[in-house]
């Protein structure tokens, strides 16, 4: 079974970035598939897409790779991706290493990494017998370094995020399926904004005034560059990680 070049599943697209990018995926005219656990919330996201969307949402939880080996099995030969974004994740709980435990370094790994290769070696088959593919991963600044936002057990899982892009890029470059990560910084998404609005003024101000930019990331500058990995033109760029943080991290 082939994957589609004009099939795109994304995970997280209930909202966010992923709903963005959803969005964004199908005014470049691919269809769409769209997996979220939360039934109310990517039934929404797909009301709003109409004709682009590929098929009814799935809705499955991505810590379960039981159920995501379900929801992938259940796609229509026309409904393979030949497009995945791996986009659930995050941590908004910024904690101190002395604070944290070993279920917290689990759950970290299992949201933010182990997702991302359930779902890269349940799709990425389909795409080698095309000979065509696309995967980006949602990674973050702190993978990339450190970070002042969330704590250790999720740097840890999101720099296994970009360690797991390029090794998957090495290995399937040679089938033309590109695997690329992008590393956002602080964007202003709603989950982030209600992780911030019991903060005082002062804390969100100090965090903020680390990043060069002097502000958050829209939802669409974030999407923008996800959407852009996933088209052909981008070919030729595989194993790389994307920075999109205001100068954050340079």
């Amino acid at each position: 079974m082939t994957a589609r070049h004009d099939v795109a599943l994304v995970t997280g697209a209930g909202s966010g970035i992923c709903a963005e990018v959803a969005r964004g995926l199908a005014a470049r005219g691919l269809r769409v598939v769209l997996l979220d656990k939360d039934a109310e919330a990517v039934h929404r996201v797909a009301d709003g897409l109409g004709d682009r969307l590929a098929r009814h949402p799935l809705v499955a939880d991505v810590t379960d790779p039981h159920a995501l080996a379900s929801a992938v099995d259940s796609l229509a030969p026309q409904h393979r991706p030949g497009v995945l974004v791996n986009g659930v994740g995050g941590d908004t709980r910024a904690r101190s290493v002395t604070e944290l435990t070993e279920a917290d370094l689990q759950e970290a790994v299992t949201h933010n990494l182990a997702s991302v290769f359930t779902m890269t070696r349940l799709c990425v088959p389909a795409m080698v017998a095309a000979g065509w593919g696309r995967v980006v991963n949602l990674a973050s600044v702190a993978g990339r370094t450190y970070t002042r936002f969330s704590n250790a057990a999720y740097v840890a899982a999101k720099a296994g995020v970009i360690g797991f892009t390029k090794q998957c890029a090495y290995e399937l470059a040679p089938h033309g399926v590109t695997v690329n990560a992008v590393a956002h910084g602080v964007i202003g998404t709603e989950r982030i904004r209600r992780a911030w609005e019991d903060k005082p003024p002062q804390w969100t101000a100090d965090r903020v005034s680390h990043i060069p930019a002097g502000r958050f990331g829209s939802v669409a500058e974030a999407a923008g560059m996800v959407c852009h990995l996933c088209g052909e033109d981008a070919g030729y760029t595989t194993g790389t990680v994307v920075d999109v943080n205001g100068g954050l991290h340079i």
